[in-house]
């Protein structure tokens, strides 16, 4: 009966976040995701034995619903070839993720004697600031990071990066209007046109979609066992990340992306509640004063070094702004910074180069680490 009840508070509460996020207070600064681990932390203080059912129910779950979560997160990304009419738009966004991976490589690099994992804080911090959570996630469990690591991360960005977000909000569009030229809309250009947001959302689409990712990473998974490879996590995610992606492109998948995507984000946040429970509140705050630290100065430093290349490229300024929110934050609150600086025009663009990071930043984060462990 309890085994029952914990399964249900796993699954229910992040569907009741994702639900009313918008009526939680303060839900623009600590996402859905920061309030799940929030509460996971409060079920672990709770549950104070590591080895109990409760911790392995978790444990199970956390990594069933990762495995899960990138797929449907991804089978959006067919739509990111319509960036290709947003040329200005792609470079500001490649100079964001080349900034945060420059940035999150040498400051970690510069503390690698401070902190064990340091090779696994820098690829975790580069995917975040590439694409945002989602990829800090999937790259914290592919290459097997502590529980408690992600969580001091994800704790320490959501102070981080809420502190950037009310910049961006304020003083940050005022600031950067003296150092960019100011946009111009092309005369001559073809809108984008978001088909998957047309699409009416059906319940069965949820049986498909599950029934589908589950039937060909089962496969995969087979396949890997087969060749002796299934304990190496970085090559799991190498797979699952590229299969998501070609898939998307198929009509089967591409109609349904808004479904998929809408269910990968609660099963993120089923994760990141099952993860946070595993851990222990004295081993999260310690050492999260450096943590801090380096998350801080990789963040701001790719935001400098973004802007920098923005100057000397002519990028202007509401192309700067809505790629660094893309790239930092990911698709959900590029809306709210292009209502902010009053730039429509930039926001399905602004949407699309943010799949781009959930496309990429596995990858990029993952080459950071390996760069990190050789050098």
């Amino acid at each position: 009966m309890l085994f029952v009840i914990f399964s249900a508070l796993i699954f229910g509460i992040p569907l009741i976040i994702q639900r009313y996020k918008h009526k939680i207070p303060l839900s623009d600064f600590f996402s859905p995701i920061v309030l799940c681990y929030a509460t996971g932390i409060l079920l672990s203080i709770l549950n104070k034995e590591r080895d109990n059912l409760f911790f392995n129910v978790a444990s199970w779950i956390s990594q069933i619903s990762i495995l899960l979560a990138i797929p449907l997160l991804l089978y959006g990304s067919s739509s990111i070839k319509q960036i290709s009419g947003y040329k200005r738009l792609g470079l500001s966004f490649f100079f964001a993720s080349v900034s945060s991976a420059i940035s999150c490589f040498s400051v970690v690099w510069w503390f690698k004697n401070d902190i064990i994992s340091f090779a696994q804080v820098g690829s975790m911090l580069t995917g975040l600031y590439t694409g945002g959570t989602p990829n800090m996630q999937a790259i914290g469990f592919a290459l097997k990071g502590d529980p408690k690591l992600i969580v001091q991360l994800t704790a320490a960005d959501a102070l981080v990066g809420g502190s950037y977000l009310v910049l961006l909000t304020s003083i940050v569009p005022v600031i950067t209007s003296y150092v960019l030229p100011r946009f111009k809309k092309p005369v001559i250009h073809d809108e984008v046109i978001s088909t998957s947001t047309q699409i009416k959302m059906e319940r069965w689409d949820y049986f498909i979609l599950i029934f589908f990712t589950l039937l060909w990473l089962s496969v995969l998974l087979g396949l890997l066992y087969a060749g002796d490879l299934l304990e190496n996590t970085a090559i799991i995610l190498f797979f699952i990340t590229g299969i998501s992606i070609v898939l998307s492109f198929f009509k089967f998948i591409a109609k349904r992306s808004s479904t998929s995507f809408t269910m990968g984000e609660y099963l993120l946040l089923v994760f990141a509640l099952s993860l946070s429970i595993q851990g222990k509140w004295s081993d999260i705050t310690r050492g999260s004063n450096l943590i801090f630290i380096i998350t801080a100065v990789s963040m701001y430093g790719s935001i400098g070094l973004h802007l920098i290349l923005s100057k000397l490229f002519g990028i202007d300024r509401d192309t700067f702004l809505i790629s660094s929110t893309a790239a930092i934050y990911g698709p959900p609150f590029v809306s709210q910074i292009a209502t902010v600086i009053k730039n429509k025009y930039l926001l399905m663009p602004g949407i699309l180069v943010g799949l781009l990071g959930y496309a990429i930043g596995n990858y990029i984060g993952l080459a950071v680490y390996y760069l990190l462990i050789t050098y």
